[in-house]
């Protein structure tokens, strides 16, 4: 029979959820970890990959080993150079340059100007005025004078 050819990220997603639409796994509500699978040579099935070490299996090792024969049946990995060319499409071909050749753009104004600039005052050009106390003290406080009361206004019910 001849295989289909899956990247490891996807033959480990097609594993995972093959597993966890088994009945038995559904009823308990468990989450198996389904590890990646790693590169062999052809075994004499003609299968070149294999899964170890499922987490969170016990008593679920007879239906984690017929789903993996299962799939190992229907899948392989690519060879080294397709897995190459399949799964770092998009990357950077130099390995030490995670964003793909991307550079950062000089510093700019997403909003069209070439630099911000200085923000308006709201107010205008409107100074403090400088005036005595607005409400009714005559003399301005200092720190070495105590603050002047200014006068009590009158009680706006007539008591």
């Amino acid at each position: 029979m001849l295989r289909k050819t899956l990247s490891a990220s996807r033959l480990q997603e097609e594993v995972h959820r093959r597993i966890h639409k088994l009945q038995e796994v559904v009823e308990d509500g468990v989450k198996i970890g389904v590890p990646r699978p790693q590169l062999q040579e052809p075994d004499r099935s003609g299968c070149n990959w294999t899964m170890q070490h499922f987490h969170n299996a016990a008593g679920f090792e007879a239906s984690v080993a017929r789903v993996l024969e299962q799939v190992r049946a229907e899948y392989n990995l690519p060879q080294a150079q397709d897995e190459a060319v399949e799964d770092d499409a998009g990357q950077a071909a130099d390995a030490g340059d995670p964003f793909g050749g991307a550079k950062r753009a000089a510093a700019q104004n997403p909003f069209g100007g070439s630099k911000p600039e200085q923000a308006a005052n709201p107010f205008g050009a409107a100074r403090p005025s400088g005036k005595p106390d607005p409400f009714g003290d005559t003399t301005p406080a200092s720190e070495d004078t105590p603050p002047a009361t200014g006068k009590r206004p009158e009680n706006p019910f007539g008591d």
